[in-house]
C-alpha cells in the first residue's frame, strides 16, 4: 500500500498549469464544493482565514472527499511544527508567505522534508493512512509528494528571488496586494511597480524550471497569465464566491 498520490505535484513536473481556489472558514463542505467544481486544489488559508489546528483535519477531509488537492498557506514562514503538522494530518503541500531569502526557502524544504533531505520528524496520521501504508513505505514516498510554494510578496524578496527560485521548492507565488504595500501603492495590484516585480518572479522561475503562481481576478486575468508561463493559478474564494453571488442577485432584484 503507498500513500495517496499528489495529482498537482504530477502535473507541475508533467509542465502542466494546475488551478486553485482557497478556503478562509473552516468549513470542509467549501473544500468538498470546491473539488466536485473542478479546481486541482485548494488553498487552505491558515495566515488571513480562520484555519487553525483543531480545524484543518477536517478542512484536507473535505479536500478529499471531493478529489482535489489540500495545500495550507502556514501563518508564519519559518514554523517547522506547522508544517510538519500539516503534513502529518494529510496536507498534500505548504505554502509559505512572506518568502524573503534563501534561508526562508531552505527552512521550507527542510521542515517539509524527511532526511536526509530535511529534518521533518516523524510521526505521519493521516498521511500514512493511519498506519495502513508501514513507515518504511511512507518514508521512500512522502519525499516525492509533497508540495512546497513560497509567496514572494515584499521588497526584499523580489531582491532575492533569483536565489530563491534556485533553492529547490516546486513554485513561486506573486504576492501583489502585499506587494502593492510593499512599494507603497496599496490596493494598486496593476501599478508598474508591482507588474515589474511579477515580471521578475516569473523569470526566475522560468529560469530555473519552477513553477510560477499568480492571483487572478477575472477570466481575462487567468488566460493573459497562463499565456506569460504562469503555472500555479488561483482564483478567489468560496466566501468571496458567496459575496459576488448575493450582491449580484440582491442588486438586480432591487433594480426591478
Amino acid at each position: 500500500m503507498m500513500i495517496r498520490p499528489n495529482r498537482v505535484k504530477q502535473k507541475l513536473m508533467a509542465g502542466e498549469t494546475v488551478w486553485s481556489s482557497s478556503v478562509r472558514l473552516p468549513e470542509p463542505g467549501l473544500c468538498e464544493l470546491l473539488g466536485y467544481a473542478g479546481w486541482d486544489f485548494v488553498l487552505l488559508d491558515g495566515e488571513h482565514g480562520a484555519v487553525d489546528a483543531s480545524s484543518l483535519e477536517g478542512l484536507v477531509i473535505g479536500c478529499y472527499a471531493g478529489n482535489t488537492t489540500p495545500i495550507v498557506r502556514v501563518l508564519r514562514p519559518n514554523d517547522p511544527e506547522a508544517v510538519m503538522h500539516a503534513l502529518d494530518l494529510g496536507a498534500q503541500g505548504v505554502l509559505i508567505p512572506h518568502c524573503r531569502t534563501v534561508s526562508d526557502a531552505h527552512a521550507l524544504i527542510s521542515a517539509g522534508m524527511f532526511p536526509p533531505r530535511g529534518t521533518r520528524g516523524f510521526g505521519p496520521g493521516r498521511a500514512a493512512m493511519w498506519g495502513r501504508v508501514s513507515g518504511p513505505d511512507y518514508l521512500k514516498a512522502a519525499n516525492d509528494e509533497v508540495v512546497l510554494l513560497a509567496l514572494i510578496e515584499d521588497p526584499e524578496g523580489v531582491e532575492n528571488v533569483e536565489a530563491i527560485a534556485a533553492a529547490g521548492l516546486d513554485g513561486l507565488w506573486v504576492g501583489t496586494g502585499d506587494l502593492a504595500l510593499g512599494y507603497g501603492v496599496g490596493g494598486e495590484r496593476d501599478h508598474p511597480k508591482v507588474q515589474q516585480a511579477a515580471e521578475r518572479i516569473l523569470a526566475a522561475c522560468l529560469k530555473n524550471n519552477v513553477a510560477c503562481g499568480y492571483p487572478a481576478r477575472s477570466v481575462e486575468d487567468a488566460r493573459k497569465a497562463a499565456a506569460q508561463g504562469y503555472r500555479l493559478i488561483g482564483f478567489a474564494g468560496a466566501e468571496q464566491y458567496v459575496m459576488t453571488e448575493s450582491r449580484k442577485f440582491l442588486t438586480e432584484v432591487e433594480r426591478s
